[in-house]
Formats: structure tokens, sequence, C-alpha cells
């Protein structure tokens, strides 16, 4: 039985998705809520005993409407950060919905900004082998795919 973990980073302008395939990372990209019900369709057609699970940033885990509100950040600024995080936090919904949809497992990771920064993005290549493009939210979806791996 074939094995797929799809690693998501649930932001609302650039939804990373990340996808292994027994254990080996074979794609990374930034695709729409749509593409990725219209995928796992096509996956679940192509491959009926695949077994996938999906592993997502848990932005929902965070109470907070904000992760990066400070004193001196004027109300407006603020309200921009808050409504950001809410934007994040629904996408995530939406996520685990195309997931339930499917009867696809989902598990949740903390908060994490593991892999996102250019100078994590050699770590990021060493423990998944990846040598393509890749940006912030795609080697965070990584990341969470990862964990799935090892997990």
């Amino acid at each position: 039985m074939k094995k797929l973990i799809i690693g998501v980073d649930p932001d609302v302008d650039g939804k990373g998705f990340a996808f292994y395939e027994d254990g080996v990372l074979t794609e990374l990209n930034t695709i729409s809520l749509i593409d990725l019900n219209l995928r796992i369709d096509c996956i679940i057609n192509e491959h009926p005993l695949v077994d996938i699970d999906l592993h997502i940033e848990d932005v929902n885990g965070n109470k907070s409407s904000s992760f990066n509100h400070n004193s001196r950040q004027s109300e407006q600024v603020q309200n921009k950060i808050s409504e950001s995080v809410g934007r994040c936090k629904q996408m995530q919904l939406e996520v685990e919905k195309v997931a339930e949809h499917f009867n696809i497992k989902v598990v949740r990771h903390k908060v994490s900004s593991k892999w996102k920064g250019a100078a994590e993005k050699r770590q990021f290549e060493l423990f998944t082998g990846w040598k393509g493009r890749s940006n912030e939210d795609t080697r965070s979806a990584a990341y969470f795919g990862y964990l799935g791996v090892i997990g």
C-alpha cells in the first residue's frame, strides 16, 4: 500500500503544500484549496489503496488573535495582523474540511517557524534531499509533512 503524507502551512495567500510518497519528498507547491480537493480526488481515483495523512500547522491551537502584537504597534497595525491571523485560522479549518471529506487523518502540529527562513534552507535540504525550488511557505509545509514521515 502506498503511503502519502501531505504537509500543510495554512497561510491565506501562500498556502504551502508538501507531498511525501513513501517517505520521500516528491513535490513542494503553493496550491489553492480547490486544487487540493481536485488533486486528492485524482490521487484516490488513480490509487484506491493509498493511505493518506495530512499534517498541518495548528494555528487554531493558538487562542490569541495575533502572534506578533507589541505595545509599540499602532492599533491599525495590530488590527491588520489580527485579521491576517484570523484568515489563516479559517484556512486551516477549510483544509481540514477537505481532508474530512476524503476520510483523511489530520494531525495538527504546534505553530513553528522551522525551515521557513533562508538560513534554515540548508537544513531543510539536508533532511529532505530536496534540491528544487522552495519558499518560506513550501518549506514550512515540508517541515510539518516531515514530522509525519518521522513520527
